[in-house]
């Protein structure tokens, strides 16, 4: 059994199938790679930014598909849902985002921009995607792999900034999948036990969501309970013509509708989303407080509610039925005490 635990060993592992026989003797910015308490061979600083390179293939960048399945409920078996996720791989940092998230946001942003332009005093949009819907981006920043979680918790949006570590324990079974020679990896993250199975034919030591840190891509990667899983399903290269989230940013930069958020770390993600577990009502109770604020709700029977204590009662059960029904996040530890 091997363990990797960062990224720099990781990349330390992979070279050894490329160059094993060279060694380079330089005065700075020299690394020793160890395996079974041998010195292997040195490798310096240039010969990490060419494993970078090797990464990422293309200054227009790759693209990998994955299909994500994942139970919004863990009390109940009938609420697997499926969606499409991209991972998009650039040469300094990647984008993994929900392909219905990006189809939403294109529209709504090429949207305002045209009301921008005939009706500037007057803009109106609407999102195209459901609530379960992955509506989080994802940016790991090359090669320190620090990461930016964009989300938000009900009106308040929220920029998690962290480097997270996963001590990988590579065993090794190996496993044809999706016509890829893989192996297989395990490790601990977010409350819960991940199986990973990554493969050297793409040298990317990325994943799906936050996970990275392996001598190949991952191909595959589910929790123990199968809550969560992830496929690869396609890649590309991507040309010129093709679109990723540089595009969204671009065109929210264009509409003023820029992702403006809180910057906070984990511990902090989640002392502020058990508060509004705890008073799931708490955006509607201030925007009620202000005297010049009015609002009239229209219930699933049609029925419209105007009287702001009702509002507020309203708000209240159908927040806490959403909180109770979806517990089953991939980051458990994140979402409970």
């Amino acid at each position: 059994m091997m363990q990797v635990t960062n990224t720099v060993e990781c990349l330390k592992l992979f070279s050894l199938n490329v160059f094993s026989k060279v060694q380079i003797k330089q005065k700075q910015f020299n690394f020793y790679i160890w395996r079974n308490n041998h010195i292997i061979m040195k490798l310096n600083f240039s010969i990490i930014l060419l494993f970078l390179a090797f990464l990422n293939l293309s200054a227009q960048g790759n693209r990998f598909t994955y299909e994500y399945q994942f139970r919004i409920d863990s009390t109940k078996t009938d609420s697997l849902k499926k969606e499409f996720v991209n991972l998009d791989i650039f040469p300094t940092k990647s984008y993994f985002y929900g392909q219905a998230k990006f189809a939403s946001d294109s529209i709504a942003n090429n949207s305002i921009i045209e009301q921008r332009k005939s009706t500037p005093n007057s803009i109106s949009y609407s999102s195209t995607t459901d609530e379960w819907n992955i509506s989080y981006l994802i940016e790991k920043l090359y090669p320190s792999f620090k990461t930016t979680w964009f989300t938000n918790i009900e009106q308040t949006n929220m920029i998690v900034e962290e480097t997270p570590v996963y001590k990988w324990n590579i065993l090794p079974e190996t496993q044809k999948i999706e016509n890829y020679n893989c192996q297989k990896a395990t490790a601990n993250f977010g409350g819960r036990i991940w199986e990973a199975w990554f493969s050297k034919d793409l040298p990317f030591p990325d994943g799906p969501y936050k996970f990275h840190g392996l001598p190949g891509l991952i191909v595959k990667l589910e929790d123990k309970t199968k809550s969560h899983q992830f496929l690869l399903k396609g890649n590309k290269k991507l040309k010129a013509e093709d679109h990723s989230w540089d595009y969204i940013l671009a065109l929210e930069k264009e509409a003023k509708h820029e992702f403006e958020g809180v910057k906070v770390n984990p511990a902090q993600y989640k002392k502020l989303f058990m508060t509004y577990k705890n008073d799931p009502a708490k955006d509607i109770k201030l925007d009620l407080a202000s005297p010049n604020t009015s609002m009239t709700v229209t219930t699933e029977g049609g029925k419209k509610i105007t009287n702001n204590a009702e509002i507020i009662k309203f708000f209240e059960e159908s927040m806490a039925k959403k909180y109770k029904s979806n517990n089953n996040q991939l980051e458990l530890n994140l979402h409970r005490k």
